[in-house]
């Protein structure tokens, strides 16, 4: 039989500020940035807004700019003497003076009406849209340019097309603060794989009962096979000298490691 190859692939490494967000408010994402910072802030109330994007970086300044870049918002940094002569810096987050006003421009192009019928490459789907649409739709070169096929949107808003070409190629969208929306790559969510089979995997008997191994047949309970076979007779609970319940099949005690021993059975005489 040929070796199987095994590929192992380093996880990525974890940096200080991991942010993944998806269509997330922008005020959540800096709480979360700066109470992991330790730092002392204010969001002023005309920040608002949604951002998806994802952060891995080492750097508090890159991950707070990376994220007002996106929402289209800037800070200044207030310093100030506390009572016990400490210096203390206060970091004032504030839409841009030339944003106050177009804050609301992400709604009102996300409900901007589409109707379309289209089989077609991604890249030209979202051309499509944007020609009908009025809004700059474009992918980052990582978006691969997947075939489309059997896209019917019939009255329905450019936020709810977006949503379904998302979900059909596996990607997110963005909208940028001078309104164009952007079409990234979604976040890959890590599942721990099930063992294969075959595996065995320590039980701790202190914790839970034994568990058969992957793959093969759970024996049926002594009381459920003494019905299928028409017996009156009610099963015995089994023990081991240590008290730890026992079952049939078992051939060590789980709790002390005892070897069961099997009740001896006579031969059938023949006549």
């Amino acid at each position: 039989m040929a070796p199987l190859a095994v590929w192992c692939q380093q996880p990525a490494p974890l940096r200080a500020y991991q942010i993944e967000a998806v269509n997330r408010d922008v005020r959540e994402v800096l709480d979360d940035l700066f109470q992991k910072a330790g730092k002392q802030y204010v969001i002023e109330p005309g920040v608002q807004g949604k951002v998806s994007l994802r952060i891995s970086t080492n750097s508090f300044e890159e991950a707070l700019n990376r994220v007002l870049q996106s929402a289209g918002l800037m800070y200044r940094v207030e310093r100030s003497r506390s009572p016990q002569g400490r210096l203390v810096e206060t970091y004032v987050v504030r839409a841009r003076p030339a944003m106050l006003m177009a804050m609301q421009a992400p709604v009102d192009i996300l409900s901007r009406p589409v109707n379309m019928v289209a089989s077609a490459r991604l890249r030209n789907v979202l051309a499509m849209l944007s020609q009908q649409t009025g809004v700059p739709i474009s992918a980052v070169p990582e978006v691969p340019d997947l075939e489309v096929t059997r896209l019917v949107l019939s009255n329905v808003t450019l936020g709810y097309a977006l949503n379904v070409i998302a979900q059909a190629t596996q990607t997110q969208y963005e909208v940028q603060p001078d309104g164009s929306v952007i079409l990234l790559p979604a976040p890959q969510i890590l599942v721990k794989g099930a063992p294969a089979p075959g595996v065995r995997q320590f039980v701790d008997p202190t914790t839970q009962r034994a568990m058969p191994t992957l793959g093969a047949a759970v024996p049926a309970s002594p009381s459920l096979a003494a019905k299928r076979a028409g017996a009156d007779t009610q099963a015995t609970v089994l023990r081991c000298s240590c008290g730890e319940e026992l079952q049939p099949h078992w051939n060590y005690c789980p709790m002390c490691g005892k070897k069961i021993p099997k009740p001896q059975t006579t031969p059938p005489q023949r006549k």
